[in-house]
């Protein structure tokens, strides 16, 4: 009688271990979707914001520092990520780049008040250093960020360009 309850102890445990596995799993394949999701339908694409920016910011991933390929730069307007930021973050949010979620795109965001501000070289060089670096750089924030900053630096210094006049 007594291996047939630890049978059934152990079927119980290997049923719940599996069903608590398959629900983590479902909750990170939907967070992901309203990641992505809400990336899409609260950002919208530079190039139809601002043209001149947009080509700006494309100038400067030109740069041969970044071997990636060809980026696309988006406003937010209102992202999670982005509302959520004062919660886990002491500074205001510029820009990011998604490549966590996008590994196979080249996506830089920026919020609107950069566009208005005159740092756009820093920020856009910066967000670049993070698809640079990749996933292989991903790890601890300060190494990261120290990483990201290095990186435009190095842009900032072969950067010839100015920043242009708002509109």
């Amino acid at each position: 009688m007594w291996p047939l309850r630890l049978d059934i102890f152990l079927w119980i445990t290997v049923l719940a271990l599996k069903k608590i596995t398959e629900s983590i799993l479902v909750v990170i394949a939907l967070f992901y979707i309203v990641l992505v999701v809400d990336i899409y339908i609260n950002t919208e694409k530079l190039s139809k914001v601002d043209s001149s920016l947009n080509t700006f910011c494309q100038n400067i991933a030109s740069n041969p520092n970044f071997t990636k390929g060809p980026v696309i730069f988006r406003v937010d307007k209102g992202t999670l990520v982005y509302r959520l930021n004062p919660y886990f973050n002491s500074g205001g949010l510029a820009g990011y780049s998604p490549f966590f979620v996008f590994p196979h795109h080249r996506t830089v965001i920026l919020a609107e008040e950069v566009l208005k501000g005159g740092s756009l070289t820093i920020i856009v060089s910066h967000e670049l250093g993070h698809i640079q670096g990749g996933l292989k750089h991903l790890g601890p924030v300060k190494e990261m960020e120290q990483y990201a900053n290095n990186f435009a630096v190095k842009v900032i210094k072969t950067q010839p360009k100015k920043e242009p006049q708002l509109q």
